[in-house]
């Protein structure tokens, strides 16, 4: 899902509404919450993205794999978050 497109949907209560209803699960939540944790410490803090992901890690209370998997998730069209990135 597009980053863009989801905080357009969060903003508007859409993801709130989904929620509530049983459409979806807090795993949206939360994952958009870790993607955009990562990009603001990558972009404020100018650290590589490995680094962000072991940050989250323990931030968050996830494993490594969880942390690429919510980053995974979502793209931005301006660029997509890789390991490689």
């Amino acid at each position: 899902m597009d980053i863009k497109l989801a905080n357009t949907l969060f903003d508007d209560g859409i993801f709130s509404a989904l929620y509530k209803a049983g459409f979806i699960t807090t795993k949206v939540f939360v994952y958009r919450e870790i993607y955009l944790w990562v990009q603001a410490q990558v972009k404020t803090r100018k650290i590589t993205k490995n680094q962000a992901v072991l940050e989250a890690e323990i931030k968050f209370g996830k494993d490594e794999r969880t942390i690429w998997r919510a980053l995974n998730s979502f793209l931005d069209t301006d660029k997509a978050v890789s390991p490689n990135n």
